[in-house]
């Protein structure tokens, strides 16, 4: 796990996750509570994720949390 400040000062844990149908994303979670923020990964597997994280310094952190989008919990499929 990394953490970032972003552009206002607020800091962010960042974290690896999964998309339901597989796609590996960035997760950024504000500490001190809060809305967490996505952003998606190029990698295939956690291990390539993993990858992909360590290599990004903190413009390359910054740039991402920038493009990232609200993340919101998977509601049930209705049958």
């Amino acid at each position: 796990m990394r953490t970032i400040t972003d552009r206002q000062g607020q800091a962010w844990d960042v974290m690896l996750g999964r998309e339901s149908y597989g796609m590996q994303v960035l997760l950024f979670v504000p500490q001190g509570g809060g809305g967490v923020r996505k952003a998606m990964l190029a990698a295939d597997t956690r291990v390539d994720a993993e990858a992909e994280l360590d290599a990004l310094d903190e413009p390359g952190l910054q740039e991402r949390f920038d493009r990232s989008v609200p993340w919101e919990a998977e509601s049930p499929v209705p049958k």
